[in-house]
């Protein structure tokens, strides 16, 4: 079995070819041999997926493959434990009493597309099934626009995903929920 590599995210094509993707509504990668006989092709990419959530995890064959997700909903679950300070005589109340530790919190994190159709369901659930997975992130740069990206790993939720739907079977609306691999843990 060969197994074919097509980069065909923007990241991987804007080196390869002058293209202004701002202007780039939707686009494949065709793959042909030498004498232009047609190989493969790869899914169709929607540039309008490509704002604001990008999951990358490994895939069946053992490689990395991403998926793109354009609306997202993130919440934070903060826990944490209190201690009482033993107050002296005279009580007073300005110096406080009741304090908390063990401060730890996650982001969960529930993003949704609808721009995968039936036959491209097997990939979906590559992802819904994969063991591992990261956020694609810019990093924080204080005021300033991001110039790094990070890729923070991620655990997905376990779910339900539909394959083929009996009525309209024209949009799949997919939804991921996860959170972050490592917690925040405030050490004060």
């Amino acid at each position: 079995m060969n197994v074919l590599y097509i980069p065909e995210g923007i990241e991987n094509l804007k080196n390869l070819f002058s293209i202004d993707f701002k202007n780039v509504k939707s686009w494949k990668v065709r793959l042909l041999t030498e004498n232009d006989e047609f190989i493969c092709t790869s899914r169709n990419n929607i540039a309008q997926n490509c704002n604001e959530i990008r999951i990358h995890f490994i895939n069946s064959l053992g490689e990395i493959d991403s998926i793109d997700f354009n609306k997202t909903k993130i919440t934070q679950e903060t826990k944490s434990e209190s201690w009482k300070k033993s107050q002296g005589y005279p009580f007073e109340r300005f110096k406080g009493g009741t304090y908390r530790k063990n401060i730890i919190s996650n982001e969960s994190y529930e993003a949704v597309t609808r721009s995968y159709s039936e036959h491209e369901q097997y990939w979906l659930k590559e992802l819904m099934n994969s063991p591992k997975a990261w956020l694609e992130m810019q990093l924080p740069n204080g005021f300033l626009p991001s110039e790094e990206k990070a890729y923070i790993p991620i655990v997905i939720t376990d779910s339900e995903l539909t394959e083929k739907k009996v009525e309209q079977r024209y949009e799949y609306i997919v939804t991921i929920k996860f959170s972050m691999s490592n917690e925040n843990i405030n050490l004060r």
